[in-house]
């Protein structure tokens, strides 16, 4: 559908940035207004419930959350969606499958964001922990070699296959094709993890053929929208037994007797953890419930976005892309991209100079490296467009 007008419901975000435009959609989006309201909503049920209200958290907040994720996944079974206040730690449960293994295998890519990048440079320090890396720097420009590449890899016998949908550097997405055809290489054996975070509520995405094969990671805090808090990770049926584990895992069985082993629910409940502030489902859940009322779906809401990123290329003053020396890590015709472009910089040196003077006159995107991002969301429309790249040609002119 054709979305109208959606700025509507981001007056407060909108008139706490007045004067500036703010591009970072894919590191902040904008919060809408009725999840100022949920907050609320959330103190006052603690009020009114106390330590009651985790009855109704769990009966009625939480699954309505998970529902709201599976349904923009293309999921059916809700229950099989693992929630806490990160993907860390999340990714962290994940991992812990692995405890106690003299060897352990892992293939992924060389650019995942920085907490997996960090977490795998640190694994490797680990004697019998391998990673290998396949190259993903050229994705942007070549995918079909980073697909083949990945292919090539995954027979290779892998513990563990870790991805991103959409990388965070570029804005470079896989399709579900691409994933269901990464997934179809790999032994049923090797545990296939996605990390949907810059992909989940911006691209369209069906995971209804995956469902059951793969770990999808993602969150509210960008795209989702609800803020902090609201991280998840759609879990494979199976006889999980995390060795990092929280008293959530046992919720249903709080009152049967203590036995001597660890007890595990059979869904997604397994790699839950503990005690966390649940007012980001709270925030999340009204979002998505306006946007259901609204008739606002995850390809009207991608449209929309696509529409401004062709807006700004058509209007994009080259002077700018030359004044700074940029090389676009896109396809201008943009047929499936994330929510942000990025250009690279000759350095991060260059990179750094150049976000300094777009901050200066009003224009907030940011930097990864020597890799500059502007991010499209449903708070600005082609008028704010239009004056961004007014404001980058007086940019230029000044240079």
């Amino acid at each position: 559908m054709t979305l109208s007008n959606p700025k509507q419901y981001y007056s407060r975000f909108l008139k706490g940035h007045a004067g500036r435009l703010h591009f970072r959609a894919h590191s902040h989006h904008f919060w809408p207004d009725v999840s100022r309201e949920a907050q609320i909503a959330y103190w006052d049920d603690c009020a009114l419930f106390s330590d009651k209200k985790w009855d109704r958290i769990f009966s009625e907040t939480i699954p309505k959350t998970q529902n709201h994720i599976a349904k923009i996944l293309g999921l059916k079974d809700a229950r099989q969606i693992a929630l806490a206040p990160n993907t860390h730690e999340l990714s962290a449960r994940l991992l812990s499958l692995f405890l106690g293994r003299k060897e352990l295998k892992i293939l992924t890519t060389s650019n995942e964001f920085h907490s997996w990048r960090r977490q795998f440079l640190r694994l490797i320090e680990i004697p019998g922990i391998s990673i290998h890396q396949v190259d993903a720097a050229g994705f942007p420009r070549d995918k079909a070699v980073f697909l083949d590449n990945m292919r090539s890899e995954l027979g290779k016998d892998y513990d563990l296959v870790f991805l991103s949908q959409v990388f965070f550097d570029s804005g470079a997405a896989l399709t579900d094709g691409d994933m269901e055809s990464l997934v179809a290489a790999t032994p049923v054996s090797t545990l296939f993890a996605v990390d949907g975070y810059h992909g989940f509520a911006a691209i369209p995405c069906n995971l209804s053929r995956l469902e059951g094969r793969i770990f999808y990671l993602g969150g509210g805090y960008k795209y989702g929208q609800g803020g902090e808090g609201i991280g998840f990770m759609v879990v494979p049926k199976g006889n999980w037994r995390p060795a990092d584990t929280g008293w959530y895992a046992e919720f249903a069985q709080l009152s049967r007797p203590v036995g001597e082993e660890v007890g595990y629910p059979e869904d997604a409940m397994a790699f839950m953890g503990s005690t966390q502030d649940p007012s980001g489902f709270y925030r999340f859940n009204a979002v998505w419930d306006l946007f259901d009322s609204a008739g606002i779906d995850i390809p009207g809401i991608h449209g929309y976005v696509v529409g401004l990123q062709k807006t700004f290329l058509d209007n994009l003053p080259q002077t700018f892309v030359q004044d700074w020396s940029l090389a676009a890590l896109f396809d201008p015709a943009l047929i499936w991209h994330g929510h942000f472009l990025t250009f690279e910089a000759p350095s991060w040196e260059i990179a750094e100079k150049c976000l300094q003077a777009l901050s200066r006159n009003g224009i907030l995107i940011d930097r990864r490296g020597a890799r500059l991002r502007f991010g499209f969301g449903l708070y600005q429309d082609e008028a704010d467009v239009i004056e961004l790249c007014r404001r980058l040609r007086e940019l230029a002119r000044k240079s």
